[in-house]
């Protein structure tokens, strides 16, 4: 794998490629760089912000370790189709880094270290992340066990999440961590059960959801706002109303009702 089929495979739009394409750094200091990373991540966080465009130094290093783990990728077995969807994250994020920064480069570093590292993947249109349950909790006869591994789940934005494929990405992980019983949490704002009031039964958000045993509610939670508005507002009446679903919470809000998250779960 080299840094061009990288970015060709993962869609890096062609300013964002510039970027790294323009950045050079001597191979003994990206060793370094890549050394401080596995050995103590958080002083790597630190050490790269220090730097005056410390977003772009992450873009470009973060590509340079994700090109560097398709070896392990293979190793392992794993699809080249995985390794892309899975490392499209990075040009998901690049991108919003640009609309909230101005910048192509990356902020959610803390996010992003998880795929370089081989702890979560994307199987189609969801991300997977095993991952050890905090609690002892019983679903439908199922008991699940504190300190079980357990799979997380995460719902990559920028494309409808439409239940055929989402229930081909459950599939997809089932076959995949095949050595972990198929039990799945997520924590997410469209597992918020309130969303009832807001979005029809039909709703691919209501479908989704209704594949979990919802057993904690985060009421105060603001994810809801920031993700259907790109926002979070102390006035609700700030928020636009360019599609229905903002239309309808914002209208829900604004009756001083509240949109939190939801931890849900599924055994299957």
């Amino acid at each position: 794998m080299d840094l061009q089929s990288f970015c060709e495979g993962i869609r890096l739009i062609p300013d964002a490629r510039q970027v790294l394409f323009d950045f050079h750094m001597d191979e003994e200091v990206y060793q370094l760089h890549k050394q401080q990373f596995y050995n103590d991540r958080f002083s790597f966080f630190e050490n790269v912000k220090q730097s005056s465009n410390y977003r772009q130094l992450f873009l470009y290093l973060y590509v340079r370790f994700a090109v560097d783990a398709y070896e392990e990728y293979a190793v392992r077995g794993i699809d080249d189709q995985i390794y892309f969807d899975t490392f499209s994250d990075i040009e998901l994020w690049c991108s919003n880094c640009r609309g909230d920064f101005g910048e192509y480069g990356i902020q959610e570093y803390e996010w992003l270290q998880e795929h370089i590292q081989l702890r979560l993947f994307r199987l189609g249109r969801l991300q997977f992340q095993p991952c050890v349950f905090d609690r002892e909790l019983e679903v439908e006869g199922h008991k699940i066990y504190k300190n079980q591994i357990v799979l997380n789940v995460h719902i990559p934005s920028g494309e409808p999440l439409e239940s055929q494929q989402v229930e081909e990405s459950f599939e997809s992980a089932r076959r995949f961590f095949r050595g972990i019983t198929p039990v799945f949490i997520c924590n997410s704002w469209m597992l918020c059960p309130n969303l009832s009031e807001v979005l029809q039964p039909s709703s691919n958000i209501m479908k989704f959801q209704k594949k979990f045993f919802i057993y904690q509610v985060d009421h105060e939670a603001r994810q809801a706002e920031e993700r259907i508005f790109n926002k979070v507002s102390s006035d609700p009446s700030e928020y636009e109303e360019q599609s229905s679903l903002q239309r309808n919470a914002k209208s829900y809000l604004m009756a001083g009702n509240k949109l939190g998250t939801g931890y849900g779960i599924m055994v299957s």
